[in-house]
């Protein structure tokens, strides 16, 4: 037996040949609709014995309350860490966080993009994703710039447009941090494990993974830095596989991110090495990934809190037509776990 469908308020508003916010307006009892057009919406609110939803309902009103939300994917932790703490904060300034998933796919992102502006959203936060490309596929930059035209979009990360708001970590500061301790500890041959090139993330921590190996006074050997394409579990492993088979593999390795620093990991103990009396690895994001390996990972740590509250405060100030920052960078630490260790000279 077939599934009935349900009715919408966007149903109900082309059967009645109507806007959908008439019909919002005439179902909120609001003055200003001509009482033809309220016979007829009525009849078919009765036929369908329709029950508008809390989004249809807004649609009469100034304010939706609802926040969009763009991310490549929540199952990873760091997106994960952001969402939840948007979410949350959002809930207490009486807001609904609504979340896409995109896949990293230009034509669903934007077709999130034209669905959030269905649901009258306030304001768009992007986390990840084409954002993070470099350069910017046309068709989205052209999308995100007729956005931001009206209402606030807020970037997690940096982007190339003027329009948009953009809060973002500082990876150099969180480079420099890993390298430092790893360079204290002894390490001359360090290397990077990232991801896709064209990634701003990743370009961005190439260059400071560059310019603290100089600070520190240590060689850069083109060797040990990989890309290893995927930014996750499998992406790290065969990564890491490559710089074991090196004739003179790297003492410590530098992962762009959590998922591949565990890949790392997993690389060096299926060859028959340990972490870190073989190797030592330090990631990025500080995720609950880091405590689930043994040993535990050491990681550059981001406060997910603060930036959420960077985040939808920044939303929230500009969709009130306050003044805040068009940009903003959050400052980074490194948290020592077991997966580095001192070595000799």
């Amino acid at each position: 037996m077939a599934l009935k469908k349900e009715i919408t308020i966007y149903d109900i508003a082309r059967e009645a040949g109507v806007s959908t916010a008439t019909v919002s307006r005439i179902l909120a009892n609001s003055a200003g609709v001509k009482q033809d057009k309220r016979d007829r919406v009525q009849a078919i609110v009765d036929k369908y014995n329709f029950k508008p939803s809390a989004i249809a309902r807004g649609l009469s009103e100034t304010h939706s309350r609802l926040l969009g939300m763009l991310c490549p994917d929540v199952r990873n932790a760091y997106y994960a860490n952001i969402f939840m703490e948007c979410e949350r904060m959002a809930y207490d300034k009486n807001y609904t966080l609504v979340l896409n998933n995109t896949f990293t796919q230009e034509s669903l992102e934007i077709a999130f993009m034209e669905k959030l502006s269905e649901q009258r959203v306030e304001s768009l936060i992007i986390c990840g994703g084409i954002a993070d490309w470099r350069p910017l596929p046309a068709r989205y930059r052209d999308t995100v710039e007729r956005f931001a035209k009206r209402i606030p979009v807020v970037v997690a990360g940096k982007m190339e447009l003027d329009d948009c708001y953009q809060i973002f970590i500082d990876h150099a500061e969180g480079m420099r941090a890993a390298v430092r301790h790893l360079a204290t500890l002894g390490h001359k041959r360090i290397a990077f494990l990232h991801g896709y090139s064209f990634i701003y993330q990743t370009q961005d921590k190439l260059e400071a993974f560059r310019r603290a190996l100089e600070e520190q006074n240590l060689p850069l050997c083109k060797e040990y830095i990989v890309d290893a394409g995927e930014f996750n579990e499998h992406g790290g492993l065969v990564g890491m596989k490559r710089l074991l088979s090196l004739a003179e593999p790297p003492t410590a390795v530098i992962a762009t991110n959590d998922l591949m620093a565990a890949g790392a990991l997993q690389a060096i103990l299926r060859l028959g090495y340990s972490v870190p009396e073989d190797f030592s690895i330090v990631g990025f994001d500080d995720s609950f990934i880091t405590d689930l390996t043994e040993p535990h990972i050491s990681s550059v740590h981001y406060d997910y809190a603060a930036y959420a509250e960077k985040l939808i405060s920044t939303a929230l100030s500009a969709i009130a037509g306050r003044p805040c920052a068009r940009t903003v960078v959050l400052p980074t630490s490194l948290t020592v776990k077991e997966s580095c260790r001192k070595i000799d000279a």
